[in-house]
């Protein structure tokens, strides 16, 4: 899925730069991008030979696949991910989702539309118990975002669940358990369950869905991450993939530059680290630096990583009574299962047809012996899954791939393949996640081991954020 020109030769890397920012998923493109705009001398770092990290598509047999992204939320003109292709100048042809998710639990099942008006009454109309209840807790919801967004530390509304869980929130609005297990069912999005989620988080992920619907970029989620990559490039700005970064240079604790895995040296007057926060600073920077954020980082927890499978098919089989979406198991186990050819037909060659499968994973990823054995057993055991729900599924099968969390860390470096950098739990929300800027003068984190979080909406924030302060600085 590589496109051709999008990454300069190692040969064509000048000795200097403005920024060199390290990592080519979303946020460390979006950057980019903006700097590069700005007149910044801007250069990205990828070690993987496509830009995107998670949000990125492989082809197999004529079939498209997305490795991890399935969707984006935030593309209407108002919303974040909107704003932000128009102030690049970015045209990308979406397809809207509606509805955008359903949920499947073991006794009941519920569509969510695209539109957060007619989701509130849907739920009213299903729980009139709790009529009153559901619009004050969207009410909330709205403020609770809008706080956030702005960053109103003094916001009562921000006060009030700051230093809660999203269950704990839920509990003060709802007695009906079947209704809070609905209001929590797409915390797969940020990989913790209500009860350890933060509330701040969840109405994050949630309004920027229910607000403005899920989009899907037509040809798949690469061609999503290759628009910013050619925006970078428009401006001016360099983009080299398949190098790896090996050393964060530092003298009197400010960032000059950076070493490549070939050896070359390039210095910067800022270095932006779109990569996992850990090996950043425990890998990349040889120097002492602040003790007190070192700690902190080491006793914070990662999230958890996931399995994903995905399914060429022949023509022939009948997805029509398919529903996209989480399907929930008991035990905080669930699967997202798409088919993204009823929605963009181009993916798959001759009228075939796609299921993908992310999954949660029981094992501890140090625990497991036989990766091999491990993605066997997953595979297996999902299309018997899927089974219940498309019959004779197996009989259809034309392109099978599988990938564990060791397959996300080899082609993402994110430690044990997390799939939202750390865990989004109270504690580590908010102002218990790193900062966008960090002690190192002039070294900044982007991406999602930063704030606002995991997921494209938040990713695409922090490297424009980062980006802004940047500017400001230098201003």
């Amino acid at each position: 899925m590589a496109e051709h020109g999008l990454s300069i030769k190692k040969t064509q890397l000048q000795s200097k730069y403005d920024v060199i920012i390290i990592g080519a998923g979303i946020g460390g493109l979006v950057s980019g991008a903006f700097l590069a705009k700005s007149g910044k001398k801007t250069l990205v770092v990828e070690q993987h030979n496509i830009p995107g990290g998670y949000c990125t598509s492989f082809k197999r047999k004529g079939y498209v696949f997305d490795s991890a992204v399935h969707h984006i939320g935030g593309c209407s003109k108002h919303s974040i991910v909107g704003r932000c292709m128009k102030e690049l100048g970015i045209e990308l042809e979406f397809f809207g989702l509606d509805p955008m998710d359903s949920l499947v639990f073991p006794s009941f099942s519920i569509d969510i539309p695209a539109d957060i008006d007619s989701y509130k009454s849907s739920l009213q109309q299903r729980y009139p118990a709790e009529k009153e209840n559901i619009s004050r807790f969207f009410d909330e919801l709205i403020k609770l975002y809008r706080a956030i967004i702005n960053e109103s530390e003094n916001s009562p509304t921000l006060e009030r669940h700051r230093g809660h869980t999203y269950g704990a929130m839920l509990d003060s609005f709802f007695d009906d358990p079947e209704l809070k297990t609905v209001l929590a069912g797409q915390w797969g999005y940020l990989g913790s369950p209500a009860r350890e989620i933060s509330s701040t988080g969840m109405c994050q992920m949630l309004v920027n869905y229910l607000r403005d619907g899920a989009f899907y970029p037509k040809g798949g989620t690469q061609n999503f991450a290759n628009a910013f990559a050619r925006s970078l490039r428009d401006s001016g700005g360099d983009l080299l993939l398949s190098s790896r970064v090996e050393e964060i240079f530092l003298k009197d604790n400010r960032v000059t530059g950076v070493r490549l895995d070939s050896g070359k040296e390039i210095s910067a007057e800022y270095v932006v680290s779109n990569i996992d926060a850990r090996q950043t600073f425990f890998d990349l920077i040889k120097e002492e630096v602040d003790r007190t954020y070192l700690d902190r980082m080491r006793g914070m927890k990662v999230s958890p990583s996931y399995f994903l499978l995905y399914l060429g098919l022949d023509p022939a089989l009948d997805l029509s009574d398919f529903r996209r979406g989480f399907y929930h198991s008991p035990n905080d186990q669930w699967k997202y299962i798409s088919a993204p050819t009823k929605v963009d037909k181009s993916l798959a060659p001759k009228g075939g047809q796609e299921i993908t499968v992310v999954a949660t994973i029981e094992e501890k990823y140090d625990d497991i012996e036989d990766w091999k054995d491990l993605k066997d057993r997953h595979t297996k055991g999902t299309i018997r899954y899927l089974e219940d729900f498309v019959p004779n599924l197996s009989k259809h099968i034309e392109v099978i791939e599988a990938a564990t969390p060791r397959t996300l860390e080899r082609y993402t470096l994110n430690s044990k393949g997390a799939a939202y950098g750390w865990a989004v739990t109270l504690e580590q929300s908010g102002p218990g996640r790193p900062g966008n800027k960090t002690p190192v003068d002039n070294l900044y984190l982007a991406g999602h081991w930063t704030n606002p979080g995991p997921g494209v909406c938040a990713v695409v924030s922090s490297g424009w954020r980062v980006a802004n302060m940047i500017l400001r600085n230098e201003r």
